[in-house]
């Protein structure tokens, strides 16, 4: 029974990628009560991820292709969102610049330690707390687009306080992954937790 429980976080992780195309499909439809859901299904996703992730380290639920589809679940979702609003002008261009930059140098860091050091991968809280302003940058863009429609200030007054935040998170994680790569391989213990990017 307990080996059948720890495919759970995978399953979720799976329900989170499947939830990805109903938000490109709501989120595509031209009225408002359409990218409220959308919303709901992006903040339904998020819960997803802190639930599997939750039950993963407190059961020791942790999985060869766990550790390959939550991240994947994850930047498959955020990076879905960051395009299509950016698309749509209810995020600015230049907000996802920043975030794809970010995300595509993390990936490749990341995954070169995981190969190099087969660590399990978890998130820092400083990537915990980026991801936290994401989530919160992404529905306040939606909630009110309207008033955000053509005022600069106010896109730079929401946008630019995750951007900082998210780019203090990445210089951190690349310092550890940096760090990580360089010591020994014989001190680095097999399961040492190293940090997965928002």
């Amino acid at each position: 029974m307990k080996e059948k429980l720890k495919w759970i976080p995978n399953m979720l992780c799976i329900v989170r990628i499947v939830l990805v195309f109903v938000f490109i499909y709501l989120s595509l439809q031209d009225n408002d009560s359409t990218l409220y859901w959308a919303l709901f299904i992006f903040l339904l996703a998020g819960a997803t991820d802190v639930l599997d992730g939750f039950l993963a380290r407190k059961n020791g639920w942790i999985t060869e292709l766990g550790k390959i589809l939550d991240p994947f679940a994850d930047k498959l979702m955020q990076c879905t969102v960051v395009f299509i609003l950016s698309m749509k002008a209810i995020l600015p261009n230049w907000f996802a610049l920043v975030f794809f930059f970010k995300e595509i140098v993390t990936l490749v860091m990341g995954l070169i330690v995981i190969k190099r050091r087969n660590v399990v991968v978890v998130s820092k809280w400083y990537g915990k707390a980026a991801a936290c302003l994401f989530y919160l940058t992404v529905a306040l863009s939606i909630i009110f687009k309207n008033y955000l429609a053509g005022n600069a200030f106010a896109y730079a007054a929401l946008c630019i306080p995750a951007a900082v935040f998210a780019l203090g998170a990445f210089a951190a994680y690349v310092k550890h992954y940096y760090s990580s790569l360089k010591r020994p391989k014989k001190k680095v213990n097999e399961t040492e937790k190293v940090n997965e990017s928002l």
